[in-house]
């Protein structure tokens, strides 16, 4: 057994067993567990975004447990850093792939169960794909990503198959607790209405929400009534999604979409906003569904599976940052033991929905649910928000 070392650099913390080196310097050799952190935009808060727990053979990864932050995880061997050998690997939804890899690909003996449709799949994998029934290759690695975007369509299961989470709080305490609960499982996004009783000098529930440490700003929401409206003059919205999506990322304050009124009647009277029938929700027009703005590069699906869109780096797309800024400079001399580096920056996404028609100040639960299905349930995925209800008595 080697000597053992516990030791950071940059975001990275290993301790384990190590191989000296003549020079005082050494090598991950043995057994040994790194975490993988970053720190928070903004915050500064350490957070982690991976780790691995197993054997090290010249400071590369042998075999062991490497857990992702969407709730990925492996167990297998490794080849330069990627699975190589006998695996399993086992995805959130549940899927899972037990048998052989090359060099992190599915390919050889194995099985393979979809979370999804809950189906079983034996065989002779050749790079991600198996033959199917009718001799067809399927990659099941790409039709895993289908279905996972599938999932998060809207409309996407009938409403007898999932049940709207109904939180009351106060107007004080919503922006915390929406935010808390966005984070922990099964990562609902939260929807924010108010009730009557709440006093405010604006448009509750975004007067509960906006500044502060944690609240949003102008720069990071998007009105969807105005955003159809830019776009029915033939203006480009593409813009307003991904400059709030940016500012979003780089303050660390929620992207927040909001869902106004209903439009003026034909006689440009505007329906007063406190006048709702719960059970006989109207649909909010069509053009206000964000079927009408979702894009992969303007406001993606995924903004409704955050842990997907940390995980997979999405925030670049909308960052732009330059990666010469990462690149620490040389300097002439290189010095015996290099400085150690400056832990990366981690940009989190962080969504907030709202709706600006108060409710009642006596409800039940169920009518909440009954009009967030009827109202929104074409205008975005409601099977995967939570809805909080400002009540201040």
């Amino acid at each position: 057994m080697g000597s053992k070392r516990c030791f950071r650099n940059g975001g990275d913390v290993y301790f384990g067993e190590v191989q000296e080196l003549e020079d005082g310097s050494c090598l991950r050799h043995g057994f040994g567990h790194q975490i993988f952190t970053a720190k928070a935009a903004e915050t500064g808060e350490e957070v982690i975004y991976g780790q691995y727990k197993g054997s090290w053979r010249a400071d590369l990864q042998t075999s062991g447990i490497f857990g992702w932050s969407d709730g990925t995880v492996y167990e297998g061997f490794f080849v330069e850093g990627r699975p190589h050998g006998h695996g399993r690997m086992k995805w959130p939804e549940g899927s899972v792939y037990d048998g052989n890899w090359q060099r992190g690909e599915l390919h050889g003996q194995g099985t393979y169960i979809c979370g999804f449709k809950h189906v079983e799949s034996h065989g002779i994998f050749w790079r991600n794909c198996l033959r199917d029934h009718n001799g067809q290759w399927v990659n099941k690695v790409k039709q895993r990503e289908e279905l996972r975007s599938q999932h998060l369509r809207i409309n996407a299961y009938p409403a007898s198959k999932f049940v709207i989470p109904v939180y009351r709080c106060s107007s004080r305490e919503i922006l915390d607790r929406a935010l808390a609960a966005s984070q922990e499982p099964p990562y609902l996004i939260p929807f924010l209405l108010a009730t009557h009783s709440c006093s405010s000098g604006r448009a509750p529930p975004l007067d509960f929400v906006e500044g502060g440490d944690l609240g949003c700003k102008v720069d990071t929401t998007v009105h969807l009534g105005y955003a159809a409206q830019e776009k029915l003059r033939a203006r480009d919205t593409d813009v307003l999604f991904q400059k709030a999506m940016a500012a979003a990322l780089r303050t660390a304050r929620p992207l927040t979409l909001i869902w106004g009124d209903d439009e003026p009647g034909p006689s440009g009277e505007a329906p007063p906003m406190d006048v709702w029938d719960l059970d006989n929700s109207q649909p909010v027009p069509d053009k206000w569904a964000l079927t009408n703005f979702l894009s992969p590069l303007v406001l993606p699906a995924d903004i409704f599976d955050l842990r997907h869109f940390q995980c997979a780096g999405l925030a670049d797309f909308f960052l732009h940052r330059d990666a010469n800024d990462a690149v620490p400079e040389v300097p002439d001399v290189e010095p015996a033991h290099p400085a150690m580096q400056p832990a990366p920056i981690l940009y989190s996404l962080k969504v907030l929905l709202m709706s600006l028609k108060r409710v009642p100040n006596e409800f039940e639960d169920e009518s909440i649910r009954r009009h967030l299905l009827g109202r929104f349930g074409l205008a975005l995925p409601v099977h995967r928000i939570a809805a909080f209800v400002a009540c201040d008595m």
